[in-house]
């Protein structure tokens, strides 16, 4: 799901800045066009719409060729910010039961 998103070091006074999701879960995210600079380890605070929550950042990569970062961010609480855009669809890794 591409969505528009905010994104903010949590714990800072710094305004939020322009991001957009490349991928969303329940438990996570992966997003781009942040511009400002993150570290493995940062807690972010992701805002979609109206709906606010904090995450982990987990990995930053950047794309060969690209100036743009990608981050791999989880949810530090169980909240679903994406609303009836979220797809309720198992990840990837996850085995099925049959």
């Amino acid at each position: 799901m591409v969505v528009p998103i905010r994104v903010r070091l949590a714990g800072t006074e710094n305004p939020s800045r322009p991001a957009h999701t490349l991928d969303a879960t329940e438990r996570g995210v992966r997003f781009a066009g942040y511009s400002d600079e993150l570290n493995p380890g940062d807690i972010i605070e992701i805002q979609h719409r109206h709906e606010r929550s904090l995450f982990r950042v987990i990995w930053i990569h950047s794309p060969k060729g690209s100036f743009e970062k990608h981050v791999g961010a989880e949810c530090v609480f169980n909240a679903n910010i994406w609303g009836n855009e979220f797809q309720q669809e198992p990840d990837e890794y996850e085995q099925s039961d049959d």
